[in-house]
Order: structure tokens, then C-alpha cells, then sequence
């Protein structure tokens, strides 16, 4: 038998880690969509960013945590975005590191109305350390072998629909099936394929919607679908003040409540923070449920959307001079005539 409780969820984690490949979950994307769908990064036309560290479990030995970051530019025009996002998820013996380059190119469908396409290549590494599982068997077969590991490619993609006051998108966080399986001798091997009865999905939508002078509410809604999970549909209802501090609220079908709060800084940062707890189940009261802190950059970026300024300038400066060259032809045009002698031209009365 396994010894400990860490190493049982060790084990637990294998039979995942060995028949799915789980994407990260991050409970406070509603302050920054990118974690869940690289084409919103078109949303902004300034720079924006995140870091998010989560920790699951608190009081529990070995428990999982992640780190996620996320760093967003346009590329010399309102219509070209460009990225970067890192996550980290540490689960037991289990390490997966994932890093990506975000492109995004946005559409106008309309004066206010948006869709923008991205694509996410990048790199993955996974390992797994089979030697720090303890067995009641000195050198167990199944768990002697050394660290396993395995470097692959991956691609991520999105679609991504906006106006003022409402977003929709779809999104495929990986496209390519990494992974490796533990046998016994430690030779395992690492596999990369494609299958696209295994690509994960995310569906999210939300509006925006003014409740008085001061309050916003913004509810929103994300379908998550992974090969063998369950499907998750997260329900989310956030409430700001003054755009100022926000409180919220987010159920999960997987019998989960979240609870979510950030406050604005100033004009470039805001802070959040988000609690996980499960519904009705024992393990609570083994632990201090899941915390999330999260630090946003760039939060009135979204305001700026239509605006690049160098394009803005040389716009303004072009005007000026179509202006200045109209009005000099307007002066020329209605400066008194001169006769041959240097003198004005008398007007002739009216017969």
C-alpha cells in the first residue's frame, strides 16, 4: 500500500495524468479572459498582462498549486495583437510547464461590433518522478523507475466575439495529445499525437449591464469539455462598484463555489482574489479550501480599444495640413483683385 495521503492522491493523479491531458483551470479569468481564450487579447488595443498564483488545498502535504502569466501587446496596428502566457501546474510528482506565443488578428464587423482568430504555438514539458512515491515495498516495479519526462510542441487556438457591452468564444487550449505512460523499467517513452475525439473545448459569453449611476453587473457563463471529465459549466455573476472594487460570485456543475473580489488600485493595476470550496464533500474538512491571487495590469486598456496612437497622430497631422492648404485657397480665393495699376478694382453699383 501507499503510505501516505499526498502519495494517494499521487496515485490518483497518474491514472489522469496517464489517460487525459487536464488543462489548467483558473478561477478569476473574468478579470482576464486570455487565460481561457487566447483571441480576446484583441479586446485591448494597449498593453495588458496577469499573474495568477493558486493554491489548492490549503493544509494538505503535497497539495496541488499552479502559476500563471500573461503579457499582451499591439503590433504596430489596431488590428494585429501579439503575446506571451506561461503556466506552471505542479501536481504531487506530476510537473507540467506549458509556454506559448499568442498571435491574434481582429476583424470590425461593425462601428462597435468585433471578431478576432488566434493561434498559440509553443512549447509543453511534462515529467513525472515515480521514485518520490513511497511504497510499503522496497523497489516496487511499478514505481522504481527514474523521472520520466517528456518535451513536445503544442498549439492552442480561439475565435472571439465583442462589442460594448456583450463577448462570446470558442477555444481550443491544446490541439495536440502529449503524454506518456508509466510501465514497468522505466523505459517509458513519450507519445505526441492527434485526435480530435480528445480536444478540449471552451465556450464562454457574457454581458455587461448598468444596474444605477454607479453599479455594474456582468454575469457571464463558461463551458469547459476535456476527455474524460466531467462537463463543467461555470455560472458567474460579478458586481463592481464605480468599476472601483467588485464582488462575486461563481458556481461550478462539478458541486464547487467560488467566491471573488478585486479591487482597482489606479488606472493600470488591480488586485483579485478568489476562494474555492467544495460543495458537500468530506475532504473539507481536511483543508482550507483553494485560494487564488491574482495582479492585473493594463485595466482601462479596454477602453482604448479603437485607439493607436502613432496611426492617431499622423491621422491628426494629415487633417491639419488638408485643413491649412483649404483655407489657404479659401483666402486667396476671396482676397480683393488688383487692377494692372496695383489698384483695387472699384465695384460696379448695382443698375
Amino acid at each position: 500500500m501507499l503510505r501516505s495521503f499526498p502519495s494517494i492522491l499521487v496515485f490518483f493523479f497518474i491514472g489522469i495524468n496517464t489517460y487525459s491531458q487536464q488543462s489548467s483551470e483558473v478561477s478569476q479569468y473574468i478579470l482576464h479572459q486570455p487565460f481561457i481564450n487566447t483571441a480576446s487579447i484583441a479586446k485591448s488595443g494597449a498593453k495588458n498582462g496577469a499573474f495568477i498564483f493558486k493554491q489548492n488545498w490549503i493544509g494538505y502535504e503535497g497539495a496541488p498549486s499552479s502559476l500563471f502569466m500573461n503579457f499582451n501587446m499591439p503590433l504596430r496596428s489596431p488590428k494585429r495583437f501579439g503575446g506571451i502566457i506561461l503556466s506552471n501546474d505542479n501536481i504531487g510528482i506530476h510537473n507540467n510547464i506549458r509556454l506559448s506565443g499568442i498571435y491574434a488578428q481582429k476583424f470590425r464587423i461593425d462601428k462597435t461590433s468585433f471578431f478576432s482568430l488566434s493561434a498559440a504555438p509553443g512549447f509543453e514539458f511534462v515529467q513525472s518522478d515515480y521514485t518520490q512515491i513511497e511504497t510499503d515495498f522496497a523497489n516496487d516495479p511499478v514505481f522504481a523507475g527514474s523521472a520520466n519526462s517528456l518535451f513536445s510542441v503544442n498549439m492552442a487556438g480561439g475565435a472571439y466575439y465583442y462589442n460594448k457591452k456583450f463577448f462570446a468564444g470558442l477555444a481550443l487550449p491544446t490541439i495536440f495529445y502529449n503524454h506518456f505512460e508509466a510501465v514497468q523499467g522505466g523505459d517509458n517513452k513519450g507519445k505526441i499525437g492527434f485526435d480530435y475525439r480528445r480536444l478540449p473545448i471552451n465556450l464562454s459569453a457574457g454581458w455587461k449591464k448598468d444596474v444605477g449611476k454607479f453599479i455594474t453587473l456582468q454575469p457571464s457563463l463558461l463551458v469547459k469539455y476535456e476527455v474524460a471529465s466531467a462537463l463543467q459549466v461555470d455560472i458567474n455573476a460579478m458586481a463592481e462598484y464605480r468599476e472601483q472594487i467588485g464582488f462575486g460570485l461563481s458556481y461550478r456543475t462539478t458541486n464547487s463555489m467560488v467566491v471573488l473580489a478585486n479591487y482597482r488600485i489606479n488606472k493600470l493595476f488591480k488586485v483579485g482574489y478568489a476562494f474555492n470550496t467544495q460543495l458537500g464533500s468530506q475532504l473539507t474538512n481536511y483543508h482550507a479550501g483553494t485560494h487564488e491571487i491574482a495582479l492585473i495590469y493594463g485595466i482601462e486598456n479596454g477602453r482604448q480599444t479603437k485607439i493607436n496612437l502613432p496611426r492617431k497622430i499622423k491621422q491628426y497631422r494629415k487633417k491639419k495640413v488638408k485643413e491649412q492648404k483649404k483655407a489657404l485657397k479659401k483666402l486667396q480665393k476671396e482676397q480683393p483683385k488688383l487692377d494692372p495699376g496695383g489698384k483695387r478694382e472699384k465695384k460696379q453699383p448695382y443698375s
